[in-house]
């Protein structure tokens, strides 16, 4: 019975190990950080149909227009682009770190035939909204779209 409890304990010390480790890392930011992560992040979105349209709104504030790539190839819509850091300030010790900075890429699979030739995209209050249209027929072609603003 004791090397059933030897176990048992054994168990719960790295248990206990490694939620200390957990709370030390969120407290005491001990955790290392990649800051230079050459991996593209990718924005958050919705995706969602309406009778005419299939809309993707991203998250991408920071950004200006000119930044932000477009383009449907293959019934793939990807929106790609770098949110750089501005900063003048000299960085000593960070106490938080959740805005990403550096290349950021996200693809969608369109899964409906589109007309590709009238997708649209606006860019508003840190916002990309794509807008495209619904189809009887495939487009098979790549096309890049203009962001307006």
């Amino acid at each position: 019975m004791a090397f059933f409890s030897d176990k048992l304990s054994q168990k719960l010390m790295a248990k206990h190990s490694s939620i200390e480790k957990l709370f030390e890392e969120f407290f005491f930011m001990t955790k290392n950080y990649d800051f230079a992560s050459s991996t593209p992040w990718q924005p958050p979105a919705d995706v969602y149909e309406t009778g005419k349209d299939i809309i993707i709104k991203m998250a991408v504030s920071g950004l200006k227009p000119e930044d932000i790539s477009v383009v449907f190839s293959d019934h793939i819509l990807t929106v790609s682009g770098k949110r750089s850091d501005d900063s003048t300030h000299q960085k000593v010790c960070f106490y938080q770190v959740e805005i990403r900075y550096g290349y950021f890429e996200r693809k969608i699979k369109i899964p409906k035939h589109i007309d590709a030739n009238n997708i649209h995209a606006t860019y508003e209050n840190g916002f990309i909204l794509i807008t495209v249209p619904k189809a009887d027929k495939a487009f098979n072609s790549t096309i890049s779209i203009k962001i307006t603003y």
